[in-house]
């Protein structure tokens, strides 16, 4: 079987599915990589580095789409990707379906193609093999985005996350108690700060209080809770995931307004559309903007920040599913694998997805 790598660029992105030893799982199994001239050189993984494990460096971004019967990429198809792409391919990348335009998800349909979204991939147990571990290095970063937000000369308040004695530590809010949340609790904690999270789900509550215990409060996530805790917060993290679906708006804009001056607001649910009414997408480049005297954090593609270690992780755990697909072809893994079954947003051009039909207004 064939697999192209895109080398992408847009949006700042420098992150790639598969390192030079993830094409060699494949190589060594007697399938064909393609990789993207320059697709691992912001992350350290030369054109050079993926010959040596056997793959093929290619020059154009053509040839690639029209080599590969499945296409590894990190952002979100575009209908100028679609025009590239060759009818019944499949394609893995972080979709985000629900936030793309109807034009792409029409597209995929006419096209017949086959998209596996790496966000929804799903285990039996409940847990997502690769957003996951997306999620944790995204939490991890989380203190240190708002720390440097938060402290920044000349539009930060100079605030420090932790305390010395006399003096108290900052307030964090998180709002979501999945692997983003309970891995950014975590780090918050680990640097003294006064950490608070919110969430519905009591059991994922109680997990985060046995791990963290007295370090951090845990609050039922009612509306009244969250517009008490924004008050006195200097730093709120959101990170609410729907599954498939757009997240809820909960923090308005009103409630923005009521925030403390030059608090650090990062929402991390900016790839499903946003938490808060004033979110809007940045890049890495230029991440911050400042609405209603609260400094904005909302960048789609954080992890790229740490691309290398963001890079090695993903190939880590995507290797194991595209062995899969090449050793025994994709309608049988589709039909077997739980997790791969569960990631599907179209098969063959047709919706897997129910949520997205109302979302595009499709008659089932």
């Amino acid at each position: 079987m064939n697999f192209g790598v895109l080398h992408e660029s847009r949006l700042n992105e420098k992150r790639v599915c598969l390192t030079p030893n993830g094409a060699k799982s494949l190589v060594k199994r007697g399938h064909t990589v393609f990789v993207e001239s320059g697709a691992g050189d912001a992350s350290g993984f030369l054109d050079q580095d993926y010959l040596n494990k056997g793959a093929q460096i290619v020059f154009s971004q053509d040839e690639i789409y029209g080599r590969s019967e499945v296409l590894l990429k990190i952002l979100p198809i575009t209908e100028e990707t679609l025009e590239h792409m060759l009818e019944g391919q499949t394609v893995f990348t972080f979709q985000h379906l629900s936030v793309s335009s109807p034009e792409v998800f029409h597209g995929l349909i006419e096209k017949k193609i086959t998209l596996i979204g790496m966000e929804i991939m799903e285990e039996e147990d409940g847990s997502r093999p690769i957003l996951n571990i997306m999620s944790e290095l995204a939490g991890q970063m989380a203190p240190v985005i708002a720390g440097n937000y938060l402290g920044r000369d000349p539009i930060g308040r100079g605030v420090l996350l932790g305390s010395v004695p006399g003096v108290a530590p900052a307030s964090v809010v998180i709002l979501g108690a999945g692997a983003v949340g309970s891995t950014a609790a975590k780090a918050f904690a680990g640097l003294g700060a006064q950490v608070h999270v919110l969430d519905k789900d009591i059991d994922q509550l109680r997990k985060i209080r046995a791990i963290l215990g007295d370090q951090v409060t845990t609050i039922y996530a009612n509306q009244t809770a969250i517009e008490k805790s924004l008050r006195f917060a200097d730093v709120v993290v959101a990170a609410i995931l729907k599954r498939g679906a757009q997240t809820q708006q909960l923090i308005s804009r009103e409630m923005v307004r009521k925030m403390k001056h030059l608090s650090v607001l990062i929402d991390y649910s900016v790839d499903e559309g946003g938490v808060c009414e004033t979110t809007r997408p940045t890049l890495l480049s230029d991440p911050v903007y400042i609405d209603e005297g609260v400094i904005h954090y909302c960048v789609p593609n954080v992890t790229s920040g740490i691309n290398r270690t963001t890079s090695i992780a993903l190939s880590n755990v995507l290797s194991k599913y595209l062995i899969q697909i090449a050793e025994v072809g994709l309608g049988k893994v589709v039909k077997d694998s739980y997790v791969l079954t569960k990631g599907l947003y179209t098969f063959e051009g047709r919706n897997m997805q129910p949520v997205l039909n109302r979302h595009f207004g499709i008659k089932i």
